[in-house]
């Protein structure tokens, strides 16, 4: 008797304990048609008002209380109770399902349910995690998960990056083309993060005389080292054909350039030598032709006739050249004069254009350009996430290990020093009594959560989260 008040107690009321009272012990040896249905119906719903309060869930758990109940009930345990809740919202997260198996189940009071053991799951579908609009989460061949997001623009305000660049010359224009960029650690082909390199950049040297080209752009330490070399030619044709008020015409012999012109009636011819000095070329007289001879400077004739020709008008003055570039040799063919320079000039960094909207500072490495600059696009900016979710207390945590960005995978922790991270953590329900989350896995449409214990004493309520 002491066995049924205890039945009547815990998991009955009013008539089934008269029921039982008539019944006394045969029920436990021999069946009475309909008895373990009422009994089973009954238990049943006395379990689902402890699972939930009233007007919490959309629709009743479904309950199964397995094994004969009459002697189940005499002695006050369930032995083996199943749970299940397809739909519930818990710590905001709606649909979540419950799964649970209680063994050894007592009522120690009217709003308390105390199990023996306890095994259960959560299952979280990936559309109804808390997540920006946009994020997709996926499960991954060896179980692992992956969440894809955009990073607003303003997350990725310190990111900072260096590409380097290769320099080619190709006649009057710099062509730079991405080689490699180096980001949140570590350093990728150009090629494999094409879309943030962007292409080649071109940019117009300043123009050159003709015959003379750039032939290098090799970036150094203190800036862009410029190489340039050739003959400027200055074809006969093109030379003045006056000279001091006197018609002159030209011809080459022997390396020298004549200058025909005559005087007092007669025909003569000066042979210069071109000279360079002090930024100028100069005509410089060799012989004189006339009267049938080449006289040299110091005959009295040839004095004669260059004391009448005007020194400055066998002088020209040279362009101006870039520092580190000089005139190197002059001199004289059918072809004209002809002026030998090269040279390697400096460039200032300074001289290369800035991108719009990012302050960009270039430097030199190992023969290649490298550009820096923080701050992304200005976009938002596609990631996905690498993980392996796991427990913590009562915190799931799915933060990353590695983060995708750009078609390369990155250290997580090299990208979220730089990026703005999003949300990894999400806090669990608080569990009762003896009940621990055991682990969490992943499936291809959500994230299944364990539960176990041992000694389990569970408030009204407190596995769909609300109490009563």
């Amino acid at each position: 008797m002491h066995a049924a008040r205890t039945f009547k107690r815990r998991w009955v009321g009013g008539g089934a304990v008269a029921v039982l009272i008539t019944a006394g012990l045969v029920v436990l040896t021999v069946p009475v048609p309909g008895l373990e249905g009422y009994l089973d119906g009954l238990a049943i719903e006395r379990v689902r008002k402890q699972v939930a309060c009233p007007g919490v869930l959309p629709r009743p758990p479904a309950v199964t209380v397995d094994g004969p109940l009459a002697r189940q009930l005499v002695r006050g345990t369930l032995s083996d109770v199943r749970i299940s809740v397809p739909d519930l919202t818990l710590n905001g997260v709606p649909h979540a399902a419950f799964e649970g198996t209680l063994r050894g189940v007592t009522q120690p009071a009217a709003n308390q349910t105390h199990a023996r053991s306890m095994t259960a799951t959560i299952t979280v579908g990936f559309a109804n995690l808390p997540a920006p609009a946009g994020t997709t989460y996926r499960r991954t061949a060896d179980g692992g998960l992956t969440v894809s997001v955009a990073v607003p623009a303003k997350d990725a305000a310190n990111v900072k990056a260096k590409l380097y660049l290769k320099m080619q010359v190709q006649g009057q224009t710099v062509r730079s083309v991405p080689q490699q960029l180096r980001i949140f650690g570590r350093t990728v082909p150009a090629e494999q993060v094409a879309e943030l390199t962007g292409g080649v950049r071109t940019q117009k040297l300043p123009a050159l005389p003709p015959g003379v080209t750039y032939t290098s752009v090799t970036p150094q330490r203190d800036g862009l080292h410029v190489a340039l070399s050739g003959v400027a030619t200055t074809a006969l044709s093109t030379l003045p054909t006056e000279v001091g008020g006197r018609t002159v015409s030209y011809t080459v012999e022997n390396g020298l350039l004549g200058i025909k012109t005559s005087a007092v009636g007669l025909p003569l011819t000066i042979f210069t030598a071109p000279r360079l000095g002090g930024g100028k070329l100069t005509l410089t007289p060799q012989t004189v032709r006339i009267l049938g001879a080449d006289r040299k400077t110091s005959d009295p004739l040839a004095r004669l006739v260059l004391s009448q020709i005007d020194a400055k008008d066998l002088t020209r003055t040279l362009p101006a050249l870039p520092s580190g570039v000089r005139y190197r040799s002059a001199t004289v063919d059918a072809g004209g004069i002809k002026v030998a320079l090269g040279g390697v000039t400096v460039r200032s960094f300074s001289t290369l254009p800035q991108p719009a909207g990012r302050p960009t500072t270039f430097g030199a490495e190992n023969g290649l350009l490298t550009a820096t600059a923080s701050g992304g696009s200005g976009e938002a900016t596609p990631i996905v996430l690498h993980a392996r979710p796991k427990i913590r207390d009562t915190v799931l945590d799915i933060a990353p290990d590695q983060i995708e960005m750009f078609g390369a995978r990155f250290p997580a922790a090299n990208v979220l020093a730089e990026v703005k991270a999003q949300q990894t953590t999400f806090k669990l329900q608080e569990l009762s009594t003896g009940l621990v989350y055991r682990g969490v896995e992943v499936l291809d449409q959500g994230l299944r959560i364990r539960l176990e214990g041992r000694d389990v004493t569970m408030v009204r309520g407190s596995l769909t989260g609300i109490t009563c």
